[in-house]
């Protein structure tokens, strides 16, 4: 994820991808067949490109270690992720300061890999939640990507996604959304 890279359409495209993703996961869990459905190549490629996602994020977290906005991120991230994974099973406050001692790049990356998709998609959505609340990490030096992003993410946190098809009408939406602001 190089920002001058990012093509903004491709990125919403990508989120509202996984979003979809993820709820259509709710919904086949309850079905008899989840079993088979989680082993297709489908299902595989999407949890994949969640997992990719994740880890260019978290690539972005690690590359400039002098940014304290970058710091931030990685620090309040780890946080999430050491809470949902039980990581340091202590509930005190006992081991904020050392989380990024404990959960070194090779075990993050290794607890993505292997993390329960639910996790996963908490990951994400705390990942979602900074970009929507903070300072862009996708687009630290374009301000207007980064107002662009906002917007975008407001309209998927709206209360009016309730179901996959109001995202299907929001994706319809993509083309003129990004050439109106």
């Amino acid at each position: 994820m190089e920002s001058n890279s990012i093509d903004i359409r491709e990125l919403f495209l990508d989120i509202l991808e996984i979003v979809k993703f993820e709820l259509r996961f709710y919904t086949i869990k309850e079905s008899p067949m989840f079993e088979r459905i989680v082993k297709t190549r489908v299902f595989q490629q999407k949890l994949q490109r969640l997992k990719d996602f994740i880890n260019a994020y978290f690539e972005i977290m690690y590359k400039d270690e002098d940014s304290p906005i970058n710091q931030a991120a990685l620090r309040a991230q780890l946080d999430n992720i050491a809470r949902i994974t039980n990581y340091y099973n202590d509930l005190s406050d006992f081991y904020k300061d050392h989380t990024k001692t404990l959960i070194t790049k090779e075990k993050l990356q290794g607890l993505i890999d292997y993390s329960h998709i639910e996790i996963l998609f908490l990951i994400f959505t705390n990942i979602i939640d900074w970009e929507h609340y903070k300072s862009s990490l996708i687009f630290p030096h374009n301000k207007s990507k980064e107002k662009l992003l906002k917007e975008f993410l407001s309209k998927i946190a709206s209360s009016d996604i309730k179901n996959l098809e109001d995202l299907v009408d929001l994706e319809q939406s993509i083309e003129s959304f990004v050439a109106n602001i």
